[in-house]
Parts: structure tokens; sequence; C-alpha cells
């Protein structure tokens, strides 16, 4: 199975980080005895550019859950529409030709799923496969993928869209002065992706897939839902808990292909913030080159939450790769890690 191509969207609004830290500097000031501290964790953060679905003032004059969500369906409807559109004219296929959609997002609420407006916008066949995932935070796009990849094994000659779409700007919390607030705010952007997976040979194939879940890990990430909206829970002992354990799993996932750590060639790793690629250059043993893709990505939209792993793998394959095998990783609320070899064929 293969990737046949992936389509790319932000919305229209641009944040710099330069002026996430002007925002940051004057909301903090006189609510928090640490303002400097928090100005370097946003100059810190890896984060240059992101973008927003509305201007950060007027989220922030609307913290009521209804508004908030109310936009959040027009915009992941809107980005769903141009993401289909984009990935069709790119790949060549009919929409009729559409076997099964899997569709992602954890930072609003929709029923039904975004997955309905686009067959009806599209005319998709009545029969298509629907897979909405709503609550795996920013594994969900690698998991999406290891969903279809399930399904072409079973289907190869079915033709599956995978589409994530997040607004995290409309989580931020504006009152909400917990270090992990602040570090969502630092960190996260909205954007959306799309790939096309099949049975065509094309220049990522998908080869193997596993899924790793650490037990009695609930509590470091995830969201509390409350008047305002979602309430960002990211504990600090990821790091300590990716140092303890990710090693073990990724080499056995990889001794499973009979391969090891140094064989691989590309990393496409979930951007999940700087001390995160940090942490896993350090456990895996690879020099900073080895996760350049992911930092691009980071730096150039910022955390997409699950639209990130696809937007790191086309950033791989936009740079003529050398040919080579290739790990996908992800981690998510539960807390899990999506582990996925693929083989650039360049």
């Amino acid at each position: 199975m293969f990737v046949q191509g992936i389509s790319l969207t932000t919305p229209d609004v641009p944040l710099p980080q330069s002026k996430v830290v002007e925002e940051a500097r004057k909301r903090l000031r006189g609510k928090v005895p640490f303002v400097e501290q928090a100005l370097e964790l946003f100059r810190n953060a890896g984060v240059e550019d992101r973008y927003l679905c509305r201007e950060l003032d007027e989220i922030f004059e609307h913290p009521d859950l209804a508004w908030r969500n109310a936009t959040y369906i027009t915009y992941c409807e809107q980005m769903a529409e141009k993401l289909f559109d984009q990935l069709m004219s790119q790949t060549g296929l009919a929409p009729e030709d559409v076997d099964v959609l899997i569709t992602t997002s954890c930072t609003g609420f929709m029923i039904p799923a975004v997955d309905a407006h686009l067959i009806n916008t599209f005319h998709l066949r009545r029969d298509v496969v629907r897979m909405p995932f709503t609550e795996l935070g920013c594994a969900a796009g690698a998991m999406a993928v290891s969903r279809a990849m399930d399904y072409l094994t079973a289907y190869p000659n079915a033709n599956v869209v995978v589409m994530a779409i997040e607004l995290p700007s409309l989580t931020y919390q504006k009152d909400d002065y917990r270090v992990a607030n602040l570090v969502s705010a630092a960190l996260f952007g909205d954007g959306g992706a799309a790939a096309l997976l099949s049975g065509k040979p094309g220049c990522c194939r998908l080869k193997k897939r596993a899924t790793h879940f650490f037990y009695d890990t609930e509590h470091l990430m995830g969201f509390d839902l409350n008047a305002q909206g979602f309430k960002i829970i990211l504990d600090k002992g990821i790091p300590d808990l990716i140092r303890s354990g990710f090693h073990e799993v990724v080499s056995q996932f990889l001794a499973s292909a009979d391969l090891d750590i140094p064989a691989i060639r590309h990393w496409v790793f979930h951007p999940g913030g700087r001390k995160i690629m940090d942490t896993l250059g350090e456990v895996l043993g690879i020099d900073d080159s080895a996760l350049s893709h992911s930092r691009h990505v980071l730096r150039r939209v910022g955390n997409l939450s699950s639209a990130s792993i696809l937007w790191v793998l086309n950033d791989v394959l936009a740079g003529s790769p050398e040919s080579g095998p290739a790990v996908l990783g992800a981690f998510g609320p539960g807390f899990n890690a999506e582990l996925i070899l693929a083989e650039i064929t360049t």
C-alpha cells in the first residue's frame, strides 16, 4: 500500500511568534509572578509562525463554548472542502472512486462529523465507508493512516482518504495561567492535511504499523471540558515517560521487520514541541538533522495536533529524499504511541 498524494491547508490569519510574545507579556503582567520565565517559554518553543481561523482578540472576546464550537464547525467544513478538492486534483482521482473516508479532529465537536459534509458536497458514493476519530488527540493522524493500512490489507483495490483538521486556537483559555495552558498557547496552531492511500505503486510504501499503550498514564495528556471549552492537559512527566521506555518500543518494532535504529533513513515524527523533539533525539541516539523535517514544520505552522504527521511526511517527500526505510511516529492521550514503518521509493 502506498501514499498517492498529500494536500495541506491552514486558515488565513497569520500569527508570528513575536506577536504571541507581545500578547503574552500584556496578558500575563500582574497575573502571574513568573512573567519573564513564561515569555522565555514562548521564545524557546521552536515556533516562528502559525495561522489561526480568527483573530486572537476575537477568540478571547468569545470564551463561551457555543461560539467557539460553531466557529469550529464552519472552518472545519471549509478546510475539508479545500483539502479534498486539492487531493482529487493532485491525484487525478474522482470523488466517486473514494471507498473509505477517515477523518480526525479533537479540537471541537460535531455530529454528524465533517465526513458527511464532504459526502454531500462532492457527491461521494452512498456506500462510502466512514471512520471519524474524535478522541485520539495528536496521535490520531498516524492512527488514521494505520487504520487505512488495515483496510487496504483486507481490500487492496480500495482508495482510502485520510483527513485531519484541527483548530487548537479555539481551545485557548485567556484566564488559565497554568503552565500546561501556556505551553499549549506557545505551540499550537490551526491547520489540516489529507492523504490518499491505495495499492497503486507510489513514492512512499507503507509496510507495517504498531500501537503501544502505556498503562496508567491517562493523566498525562488530554482535555477537560468546561463552560469555556477545552482545557488542555499536558503533564510535565511526558518527556520522562518517553525516556523510560520508548527506545525499547521502537527497537522491538523495528526488530520485527529485521531492522534497527541505525538502518532508518527518515524519521517522520509528530512535532509535539521542541522539548519532545530533543527527548526523542536523545532516546533514539539520532542527531538533530534526523528530525529536521519535524522541526521545520513546527517552526513554520506550529503544532497542528493530528494533522502534523502528514505535514511532516509531505515535507520529507517534497525534499527529493533518498530511498530507504522511514518511521512515522506520534504520541497521543492514553498515553499512546503509534508507529508506522514505511519505505521511501524515489
